[in-house]
């Protein structure tokens, strides 16, 4: 394990992201270190343990499959097994560049637990409803839909253009449930969202462009003093002043919803490789995984990077960068960290654990 502070550096869009993950290939997938849960997954994206360790996983599909939501048993021995809890979700891409549902979260327990997933893009980007959606899914694969958050975030663009991004957009990408809330994070709107019970969102946080371009919400985490936390990809300032990913900090009882970019949030951790998933451990220290860490068209390197709570400066990377385009992250009750593998552009997606 390898430990080193980054400097503050200053953080766009995820779908363009996918169109350069062709460009890279696989280069650190055969690299020693951490054990392979499950493989021949097609592009993992979120994942969320539930009731009785069961970790889900949020597959958003490929040329050949549509997506789905799958659950792995026994994932931290030697004999792990999953199944298919829902398939034929929407997908939508070409050569690499898929598209479906990214963002899964599970609330409850026993026969009440439930996954929520939300699908990227908006209706009106792709010409069909099913995209944008947030959706509640029961353990035997039903499911219905809360609210088409994309839907909702294309609009409030529309309706509040960015002057540097005049287009309106919408990827919701990163979803959050706990007991009487669920959070989005949209990387296209550049927007954390809340869900209400009725079905209707609001818009609690704007993020706007950094120095480049704009910042990308990817993932939102619950943190130990009851505070959200905000990753961010950060990508075209990554590339071309380094590590530029942040995670905002911000209390969303506090959220200024007539004037989101307003909105009072604080900034926790900066300098940090694009972020494409987070989460909260049980040792209450942030995880968060890195799309890369060195030259992201050779060699991408990714890996999950560790941020004890009372020391945000610090930052520890877990594999060496043993990992290619790592995705969603969850952390078991006995520290052992999960990460989506090969998330874009690689033919043989994984879920693999890292023993700390």
């Amino acid at each position: 394990m390898n430990t080193r502070s980054n400097p503050k550096s200053l953080p766009v869009k995820l779908i363009s992201l996918f169109a350069i993950m062709l460009v890279a290939g696989s280069a650190a997938f055969g690299i020693p270190g951490p054990h392979v849960v499950v493989e021949g997954l097609h592009s993992p994206r979120g994942l969320s343990l539930g009731p009785g360790d069961i970790l889900y996983v949020a597959q958003a599909g490929d040329a050949n499959t549509e997506g789905s939501i799958i659950a792995i048993r026994n994932s931290m021995s030697e004999h792990a097994t999953y199944r298919t809890v829902i398939d034929g979700l929407a997908t939508i891409g070409d050569e690499g560049e898929f598209i479906g549902v990214d963002g899964i979260s599970v609330i409850g327990r026993g026969n009440n637990a439930a996954i929520i997933a939300i699908f990227g893009l908006a209706p009106q980007i792709t010409g069909d409803e099913r995209f944008g959606g947030l959706v509640r899914i029961s353990p035997d694969g039903t499911s219905h839909t809360l609210a088409n958050v994309g839907h909702f975030d294309f609009l409030w663009t529309t309706a509040n253009p960015d002057p540097h991004e005049p287009l309106p957009d919408a990827n919701p990408y990163g979803v959050l449930a706990i007991p009487g809330h669920i959070y989005v994070a949209d990387a296209g709107a550049n927007t954390l969202d809340e869900v209400l019970a009725d079905g209707s969102v609001r818009v609690l946080a704007y993020f706007p462009d950094e120095i480049i371009r704009d910042a990308i919400p990817t993932c939102v985490a619950k943190g130990p003093d009851g505070y959200l936390y905000v990753g961010t990809l950060a990508l075209v300032d990554s590339f071309v002043i380094g590590p530029s990913a942040k995670v905002w900090r911000l209390d969303p009882s506090q959220a200024n919803l007539t004037n989101p970019a307003s909105s009072p949030k604080t900034l926790w951790a900066s300098g940090l490789y694009p972020i494409n998933g987070c989460t909260f451990g049980p040792d209450g220290n942030f995880y968060a995984s890195q799309l890369f860490t060195d030259n992201f068209f050779t060699d991408p390197h990714g890996d999950v990077v560790k941020i004890p709570f009372s020391s945000p400066e610090t930052h520890i990377f877990l594999t060496n960068g043993a990992l290619s385009y790592a995705g969603g992250v969850a952390v078991a009750p006995n520290g052992d960290v999960f990460v989506a593998d090969g998330t874009f552009g690689v033919p043989n997606g994984r879920i693999v654990r890292i023993s700390q």
